[in-house]
């Protein structure tokens, strides 16, 4: 009876390790299928993300680079020192000459549409935009916010003189007239609820001009949103970057790399 017993825990001890070799053999392969998954995945998604990029460079406009006067990119990351350009003025905002003709169209279509809009601010010099940081700073420490909350606060919505679009002269700050004058003569995101001013972000690319700031845009611009500020880029790449709801700066990198593969 005893040898018996024996015997019959031995098999069970037998039976036993082999479950657990199995078991860990099986575990082991299902961590190597799931790592397998996961890389083939992240290689999809990656060659996807190519493919995507690929048909946009395939599909710029054509006889428009990256180093064309209108397409300069001014931001915390590419400052400039003050430009030199000549300059006009449209309903007495100064604008660089270039773009006169343009901007007084796109004005003159949204007042034909029903919906007068108001040039707030053009161009500005790196002097009178650092005049703009510092008040904007100091309107923020009189409400009682500390010198680090008064500069976080400022960023949003302020370039950094140098770093800032109204410098390049192809910028405005453009309002439906009747909202801004019913909130103060404010520039606030939220004028993008009156029909107005959709019109103007709207039909921006038919004259030449885009958003330059789009929510979906704030990590390449480096600006929060704004449903105000209007940049002249030209026809074409104006239609190309709203189809395609492509920043200046992502716009402008398509074409760098359009112009690298093509040398």
């Amino acid at each position: 009876m005893r040898k018996a017993a024996r015997e019959m825990l031995r098999k069970v001890w037998t039976g036993l390790a082999l479950v657990t070799i199995v078991g860990a053999l099986s575990g082991c392969g299902t961590t190597k299928t799931t790592a397998t998954k996961a890389t083939a995945t992240s290689s999809q998604k990656t060659t996807k993300t190519q493919t995507k990029r690929q048909k946009l460079i395939s599909a710029l406009p054509k006889g428009v680079k990256s180093t064309d006067s209108d397409l300069v990119v001014v931001n915390e990351w590419h400052k400039h020192s003050e430009m030199t350009f000549d300059k006009s003025s449209v309903n007495g905002i100064a604008v660089r000459s270039s773009i006169v003709k343009p901007l007084e169209a796109f004005i003159a279509g949204a007042k034909k549409a029903g919906y007068p809009a108001t040039i707030v601010s053009g161009y500005r010099s790196v002097a009178y935009q650092q005049e703009v940081w510092d008040q904007s700073i100091q309107t923020y420490e009189n409400q009682g916010k500390t010198a680090k909350e008064a500069l976080k606060l400022t960023k949003e919505y302020v370039a950094v003189p140098r770093a800032s679009e109204h410098e390049t002269g192809l910028a405005a700050d453009i309002m439906n007239t009747t909202w801004y004058n019913n909130h103060g003569n404010q520039l606030l995101s939220s004028s993008d609820k009156a029909k107005g001013q959709q019109w103007l972000i709207n039909h921006a690319a038919d004259y030449g001009f885009v958003l330059r700031f789009t929510k979906a845009g704030e990590k390449s611009t480096g600006i929060d949103y704004e449903s105000w500020h209007f940049r002249y880029v030209g026809k074409a790449s104006a239609q190309f970057m709203t189809k395609h709801n492509l920043t200046l700066e992502q716009y402008v990198s398509l074409l760098q790399a359009r112009e690298k593969a093509n040398k």
